[in-house]
């Protein structure tokens, strides 16, 4: 060992090179450790943030005037403040810009709920412009880039399944459930992936909420509301027979309105005319129709007295023209089952007839004109709609246009002995059709499916379904 020293000291080198060779690993490790955390730190908030706190009747916000107001303000009668940012786990609050991991699109930076009655609300004080976005796990700090989603189209072909809307109906419709059925989205020419449930354990998932005006209770509202969610007002029903007492405490509670009003999120009408290509009209029928027709006005109704007054203006007119009255507004007799039937002999024996609506209100109009107009009769209209809006040029005669009941009289007898006036009534089935339907599924699809919607609310619904209707009743003038 003497003669060759460096034998001697190999046992100390090779220790050494294997120190430093821990070392060289150890440090790679270290760093590798250190990439992954700068790309990615996953929070430890849960993803539905509660607080304690909760508002009271005293702190309305009273600068709020506008029907419609951003969705922050959500909890009915409540307002926000900064007292209700809720703490970070390191005691200080979050202002901390939150991202989704799976959008592009940032989250709000303050999470918020508060309560009214036994409906508790989760809510941001800034939302995505998504109309359906649905928050996904949050992350602090940096996080991987991904592609920006593409839009969803307006006609939603490219759509596939797996973007499907799920909504939810937490109320029947006059006790009936199917009012929403599956296989009317199979009709849509533009979004067809939604899906309809009645399982309220799928509240949370749930993209859309539908409330029938009728069918509601304030003890019988969701549990918890949910970021994503739209809770729509459905009503078909006029004003006067739909307000009740609930109302006044929904403030902000529903984001879009699904009614016969034309200023709703989503129209819903009994009816629709549409352009067709030019046709011939049967001139040489009509006018047998015509002379064979042996009185002249009918009118068929089972409700009386109404709020708008017509069974008083029908009372009026029949001093001076011969009104025929069918339901138990008279004494003649149409089954309920045998509408159609009747409607047909009805076209066949009378020149005129009375779709009078129950109520003077604001686009108020219900299947009483439509399926007419599928008759060779002329409807008589009577209700607070414009009606050019909605019906085909010189398709009927206004009630309420002329002075009085009498001048309404006069005017239909010289109508109903003049074929060539009379027949002017029916020119427009050259080129338009009646289609007894509504889109009301295709159009909520379409609606959910948008991503350029921002969040809103109404402020105080019974003032835009009430206030805003301009119902009135008719009186007969003395």
């Amino acid at each position: 060992m003497d003669k060759v020293p460096i034998l001697r000291r190999l046992p100390r080198r090779m220790v050494v090179c294997l120190h430093f060779t821990c070392a060289i690993l150890g440090a790679g490790a270290l760093f590798t450790l250190y990439l992954e955390s700068e790309t990615t730190i996953t929070s430890t908030v849960p993803n539905v943030l509660t607080t304690e706190k909760v508002a009271s009747e005293s702190s309305r916000n009273p600068r709020f005037s506008s029907s419609k107001q951003d969705a922050k303000i959500v909890p009915p009668g409540w307002s926000w403040t900064s007292s209700y940012i809720i703490p970070s786990t390191n005691g200080t609050k979050n202002s901390d810009s939150l991202t989704s991991k799976n959008s592009s699109v940032p989250l709000a930076s303050r999470h918020y709920t508060a309560f009214h009655d036994k409906t508790k609300y989760i809510y941001v004080n800034s939302a995505s412009t998504t109309s359906t976005y649905r928050p996904a796990r949050l992350t602090y700090g940096v996080v991987k880039k991904r592609p920006t989603p593409t839009p969803i189209p307006d006609t939603c072909q490219s759509s596939s399944m797996t973007d499907v809307k799920l909504i939810l109906l937490w109320t029947p419709f006059f006790g009936f459930w199917g009012y929403f059925p599956q296989e009317g989205f199979q009709q849509c020419s533009r979004c067809r992936n939604c899906q309809v449930t009645t399982d309220r354990s799928k509240l949370e998932e749930s993209d859309a909420v539908i409330f029938h005006a009728r069918d509601m209770s304030l003890s019988d509202l969701p549990p918890v509301r949910y970021p994503h969610q739209r809770w729509i007002y459905y009503c078909l029903e006029s004003p006067p027979y739909s307000d009740f007492p609930g109302l006044l405490h929904m403030r902000n509670m529903f984001n879009w309105t699904m009614t016969y009003r034309s200023d709703s999120d989503i129209v819903v009408q009994y009816g629709m005319v549409v352009k067709t290509h030019p046709r011939k009209i049967d001139m040489q029928t009509l006018l047998w129709s015509f002379r064979n027709k042996s009185k002249s006005v009918v009118w068929m109704s089972s409700h009386c007295p109404t709020d708008g007054g017509r069974d008083s203006y029908v009372k009026e007119l029949r001093k001076y023209i011969d009104v025929d009255v069918y339901g138990t507004c008279g004494t003649l007799i149409c089954p309920p089952e045998s509408t159609g039937k009747c409607l047909q002999e009805f076209s066949d024996k009378y020149k005129f007839f009375l779709a009078f609506e129950n109520t003077i209100c604001k686009d108020y109009i219900t299947e009483k004109f439509f399926r007419t107009l599928k008759y060779n009769i002329i409807p008589v209209l009577f209700g607070g709609a414009k009606y050019d809006k909605f019906a085909p040029p010189a398709s009927y005669i206004d009630a309420l246009s002329f002075k009085s009941p009498k001048h309404l009289a006069f005017f239909l007898s010289g109508v109903g002995k003049d074929f060539k006036l009379y027949s002017s009534y029916f020119r427009w089935k050259k080129n338009y059709s009646v289609v007894l339907s509504s889109q009301k599924e295709c159009d909520l699809c379409a609606l959910l499916h948008r991503t350029d919607l921002k969040p809103s609310s109404y402020y105080d619904i019974r003032k835009w379904w009430v206030g805003e209707s301009n119902c009135r009743t008719w009186k007969p003038k003395r």
